[in-house]
């Protein structure tokens, strides 16, 4: 027992002044303090940008549980002032601003008013009421009842909507309906009831419903921060402890990496960029006509298909274009990057994962000049350059971690199998498809929705619409999303890539 304690305060003692000498520089090495500050700054940084190119959006946030609407079947028939029609649906939202009814006139002067009513079934408070006039009302059209500020209603409670009218037979307005409304949130019609007269409807009436949801981030963004910090220095410290050790470390073993290989990797991605562009007469002009030839053509080919469904289509467009193009060219140009340097890897040692981490990279400056035409046509569209804008740099880097990761998985593969490559242009292309580039997600059906969203490349390229579509930064749970896809593929790329680096040599 005293040779074991002696030998765990001997074992002690060595990590101690390993860690000792790592802190005071005694070794060459930039780990000291600093480096835990850096990290720090790094990640506070980023948690402020986010901050403040979210904004209220932190704080509330327009509801999932919103209605765009849908079309109506039938009608009650005249709305006169012995009938009353009522609706009761559930609310998906915690804040109501905006209900429409669908109403008509029947092309007719309608001389009454008609009268519509909100209120909470649960207590009886009245949310909203408003009288329109005849003519106010079309045939077809929405009526609706805003509500300045909007007005508190809890999720989940039961709603109710009166339509009562003062006029009298042949000049009265009347309600619309559908016998199977397709909802765009089924949770709406949970306990859906339609009545005339206190008489069950079969059906729902049209609706359009428009509110926000609070959001719990903005009120708590002090404890994502502290939280943020706390992991942060866990983190150094547990790699720390790993480098006193002797084992790797991802942190440490990249800034060796970049220290002793930062020049070599600039030099592979330059002679690439040049080869790339070798005896071409637009040379890196392709970057900016590339994805424009593309979507024009794309444009030409399914704009009247999702013209209705799609708002500003060709930045729609583009916006995917650019996005799932850099993925699939990255993967494509990493996969090759072995057994395309195969005569250095056999006559010189270099850290062998840095060929597909260099391909990608070059790849992404291609991506940086494709941005340029996307800002460009957003800007001719209408679109507004905002501080949302600060956050696609960071999508961008989840992008590119994504694609080095399926990269040197791929690169790995191709190695054994040439094979790869050619199957990689299959699974590419169906990628592709099973992507939201050039139509709308509401034409999915239900059945492979979830499927479909929960595609890695869907998550980014709504990322980046958000951002370049709806001037809004993405919600915490998508960049959460995006940041996870990336760390697990880029796991999964470096453990396999590891484990079969060292027979590269014999098959290439």
């Amino acid at each position: 027992m005293l040779f074991g304690g002696l030998s765990c305060l001997s074992e002690f003692e060595k990590r101690q002044k390993a860690m000792k000498k790592l802190w005071n520089h005694e070794n060459g090495h930039p780990e000291t303090v600093r480096v835990f500050f850096v990290l720090e700054g790094i990640v506070l940084a980023f948690l402020g940008i986010f901050y403040f190119s979210c904004g209220q959006a932190l704080y509330i946030r327009d509801s999932d549980g919103n209605e765009a609407g849908f079309y109506a079947t039938d009608n009650i028939g005249e709305l006169t002032k012995e009938v009353e029609v009522t609706q009761t649906y559930t609310s998906q939202m915690d804040m109501i601003d905006t209900i429409g009814v669908m109403v008509s006139d029947y092309g007719q002067m309608v001389t009454g008013k008609l009268y519509v009513r909100c209120e909470d079934v649960a207590d009886g408070h009245l949310i909203a009421e408003k009288a329109f006039s005849g003519l106010e009302l079309g045939t077809n059209e929405y009526v609706y009842l805003n509500i300045p500020g909007g007005m508190e209603a809890k999720r989940g409670s039961q709603v109710k909507i009166t339509c009562t009218s003062n006029s009298m037979s042949g000049s009265a307005p009347t309600v619309l309906y559908s016998r199977e409304p397709v909802l765009e949130n089924k949770d709406v019609s949970a306990g859906a009831q339609l009545s005339v007269n206190g008489r069950p409807v079969e059906g729902m009436l049209c609706l359009t419903l428009q509110g926000r949801d609070r959001v719990w981030t903005g009120p708590n963004y002090w404890k994502i921060v502290l939280l943020s910090a706390g992991l942060t220095g866990v983190f150094y410290i547990t790699q720390l402890l790993r480098q006193c050790a002797g084992k790797w470390s991802i942190l440490f073993g990249a800034m060796d990496v970049l220290k002793k290989y930062g020049f070599l990797i600039q030099q592979l991605v330059q002679r690439d960029f040049k080869v790339r562009y070798k005896r071409s007469v637009l040379g890196v002009f392709w970057s900016l006509l590339n994805p424009l030839l593309m979507m024009i053509v794309q444009y030409m080919v399914f704009s009247q298909l999702f013209r209705t469904d799609i708002d500003n289509y060709p930045v729609y467009l583009l916006s995917g274009t650019v996005v799932f193009n850099f993925f699939s060219e990255g993967v494509g140009q990493a996969l090759t990057s072995i057994v395309g340097n195969a005569s250095l890897i056999t006559k010189v040692y270099i850290p062998k994962y840095i060929y597909p981490v260099t391909r990608v990279l070059l790849s992404g400056i291609n991506l940086l000049m494709s941005l340029i035409p996307l800002v460009i046509a957003a800007l001719f569209t209408g679109e507004q350059v905002t501080k949302a804008y600060l956050m696609l740099p960071y999508i961008l880097c989840c992008v590119m971690v994504f694609t080095i990761g399926l990269g040197m998985v791929l690169a790995a593969g191709m190695t054994f199998f040439r094979d790869v490559q050619f199957l990689w242009g299959v699974v590419s292309m169906l990628w592709m498809y099973l992507t939201p580039l050039f139509y709308p997600v509401s034409i999915i059906p239900d059945g492979f929705r979830q499927a479909v969203l929960a595609n890695p490349m869907y998550l980014y390229v709504s990322a980046v619409r958000s951002i370049v579509m709806d001037a809004a930064a993405p919600r915490p749970m998508v960049l959460c999303g995006c940041t996870a896809a990336a760390l697990v593929m880029l796991a999964i790329g470096c453990a396999v890539f590891k484990k079969t680096q060292d027979q590269f040599v014999f098959y290439i």
